[in-house]
């Protein structure tokens, strides 16, 4: 009954937003500021036009503990590569509590860029497919428990330095029954900002809105020699940072996140960059 009353609890933090939760070590070091930078294959989970921006094939997978509690993790890995015309990209996201309870997402993803006048245009979409599970549980039933959808993005160069996106998620808002409940997905809009000074400092900003609330995430990033990056950001009101460490074929990237009720929540993640 303990096991129940605690899933319970869970689907009902979880299930509105469905994997809400942040995808990457280097853009949560950022406060998850990401929609108008979005350029590794994470991207995918923020911005797919960001995909525009990757001239090689990209690997990047990442493990999370949410709030320090090692059965509540929240895991992602994701791929993009060139294609003649498209970018193209595939990616896995899930959320569990231990062996009880899961939320999972597989992406497709596409992305372009044409050039109306001077300025690049980059865009981008996600084909999803969203599934929910209890696991060992008859009494708990999930009457939906996938869904297909669509998330959509834009990334403008407005200077070379300085570049806007805009990304709606969940744009079908497919439906899901738990037990006697109906829950709605709402649409999930971001506007970014990200000014690039001298080709090593970043400062971003993000401004999410839904039917219900909104928030605005800020980040920073700055490199060094362009090996080692010190980051710092806000992720709706909490205090986000981390390092990372690249070569030209590889990357180690990590994150903190801070809660004053909940704990820390850390993330590492770790990518690879192969030439066509």
């Amino acid at each position: 009954m303990i096991k129940i009353f605690f899933i319970l609890i869970f689907i009902n933090l979880s299930f509105t937003n469905f994997i809400g939760m942040n995808n990457g070590a280097r853009s949560l070091s950022m406060g998850d500021a990401y929609v108008a930078l979005s350029d590794e294959s994470s991207a995918i989970f923020y911005n797919p036009a960001g995909l525009a921006n990757i001239s090689h094939v990209d690997f990047i997978a990442s493990r999370q503990s949410l709030y320090g509690i090692s059965e509540l993790s929240n895991d992602m890995l994701a791929i993009s590569f060139p294609t003649p015309i498209l970018r193209t990209g595939f990616a896995v996201q899930q959320i569990g509590l231990s062996n009880e309870y899961l939320e999972k997402i597989i992406y497709l993803s596409i992305a372009g860029i044409i050039r109306p006048g001077s300025i690049p245009l980059r865009f981008g979409m996600n084909i999803k497919y969203e599934s929910a599970e209890v696991k060992n549980y008859e009494a708990i039933k999930l009457n939906n428990p996938s869904n297909l959808d669509l998330d959509l993005g834009v990334l403008i160069d407005v200077t070379k330095d300085l570049f806007l996106g805009y990304s709606v998620k969940n744009v079908l808002e497919p439906e899901f029954e738990f037990i006697s409940m109906s829950d709605k997905l709402d649409k999930i809009h971001t506007m970014g900002i990200c000014y690039n000074w001298r080709k090593s400092v970043n400062f971003l900003a993000d401004y999410t809105w839904t039917d219900i609330n909104s928030h605005w995430n800020l980040g920073s990033e700055i490199w060094f020699f362009n090996i080692l990056a010190a980051r710092l950001g806000v992720y709706n009101q909490k205090l986000t940072a981390g390092f990372g460490l690249k070569t030209k074929k590889w990357s180690i990237d990590t994150a903190i996140l801070t809660h004053e009720n909940l704990g820390s929540t850390y993330r590492m993640s770790f990518g690879l960059r192969m030439s066509r």
